[in-house]
């Protein structure tokens, strides 16, 4: 029988969906092997640095065949050299593999292959960095692949390293972006990735938080916050991904319904390539109250702006820090009332009516300003 070209071309097509959606794997490699006419396919990647598969697929193979193998026969295969030493994308069948005499004299082929009912099994490596890779197909009779069998199979080996590429460069892609996403987990951020189109391709487990205290809101539509002044910078920003243009640096400061913390939110471009896409925006958001407190050189700066004397600096450092009031007055050496009138003062001076909303402009500040 001959192969029925389209069906081949949509089993190709299937590849490539493939390489960007890993459980389509399984279904593309079944179509492959029936439009090959073949019995089974054998399709591996193996990550020699960590000894961990990145992809193995069957299609009509006993498990075991695969287990017994490695583990017995594989060293004792004379094929195994000859198909990693042949020629990046060439098939190598029959003869190219073994002679009669080789295959009818091995206990590879009369203890693990006739045992598994594998005919006349093809062997191709696909080359891929620091991996061992391989593709092959086998027969359901001891009877010779037909031409146009094989030139398919040639076809399907070139398609097959292309989406197996893709694959791997998505699979790291996306593994730096969960490493990212962990990272800045760690650290009280939350990051989302979202496409030109609107659509949410990443979010870290603190953005999922801020999403529970209703900051912001993450649907198969896209991302909406709470802040309409916020969605209609998130919206000039997505339009200016769009059409390639410079991204606004949207920097705002949000608060939450439940715990009155303030967020601030920054929109910064991300290269194409980056969790697996073209170009993206990444969008932080940063629980101000989670992120480590002012440190000297900030402090000063913010007594700057607002023209605190030095005694007014220091009242605002040792509350920005978290310490009481008269533990400051004992390491100063001054009483609580002077103290107190120093934060008076200071509150005067930045326009701020609690010791909460001083501390909050000192978040603010160094959000916006410095950091």
């Amino acid at each position: 029988m001959k192969v029925d070209q389209a069906r081949l071309n949509a089993a190709i097509r299937g590849l490539y969906e493939a390489a960007v959606t890993a459980e389509l794997w399984k279904p593309a490699m079944e179509e492959v092997t029936d439009a090959l006419q073949a019995k089974s396919c054998h399709f591996f990647s193996n990550n020699l640095t960590d000894a961990g598969d990145d992809l193995f697929v069957t299609v009509r193979m006993d498990p075991d065949f695969h287990k017994d193998y490695m583990g017995t026969y594989a060293e004792l295969d004379v094929r195994y050299p000859r198909i990693l030493d042949a020629p990046v994308g060439r098939v190598l069948h029959g003869d190219l593999l073994w002679t009669d005499e080789e295959r009818m004299a091995s206990p590879v082929y009369h203890e693990n292959l006739l045992p598994f009912e594998l005919y006349e099994v093809t062997g191709a490596q696909l080359a891929m960095p620091d991996r061992l890779s391989w593709l092959g197909f086998s027969l359901y009779e001891e009877e010779p692949w037909e031409k146009d069998q094989l030139e398919a199979q040639q076809l399907i080996l070139g398609h097959t390293r292309q989406a197996l590429r893709i694959h791997l460069t998505l699979a790291e892609a996306k593994a730096n972006t969960e490493t990212l996403g962990n990272l800045l987990t760690a650290r009280g951020q939350g990051i989302i990735l979202v496409t030109a189109g609107g659509r949410i391709v990443f979010a870290n487990d603190q953005a999922e938080a801020l999403q529970q205290e209703q900051v912001l809101k993450m649907s198969s539509r896209g991302l909406v916050f709470r802040d309409r002044a916020l969605n209609r910078r998130l919206a000039l920003a997505l339009d200016a991904l769009h059409f390639r243009s410079s991204v606004p640096s949207g920097e705002t400061v949000t608060l939450t319904d439940t715990t009155d913390h303030q967020i601030g939110v920054r929109f910064l471009p991300v290269p194409g390539g980056i969790g697996g896409g073209g170009s993206m925006l990444a969008v932080l958001c940063i629980p101000l109250h989670m992120q480590h407190g002012p440190d000297p050189s900030e402090i000063r700066q913010f007594a700057g702006l607002f023209r605190l004397t030095p005694s007014e600096e220091l009242v605002v450092g040792a509350i920005a820090s978290g310490q009481d009031l008269s533990q400051h007055c004992v390491e100063r050496g001054i009483s609580l009332d002077t103290a107190r009138k120093h934060l008076k003062n200071t509150m005067a001076k930045a326009n701020c009516r609690s010791q909460k909303d001083l501390l909050r402009l000192v978040e603010r500040f160094c959000f916006f300003r410095l950091r």
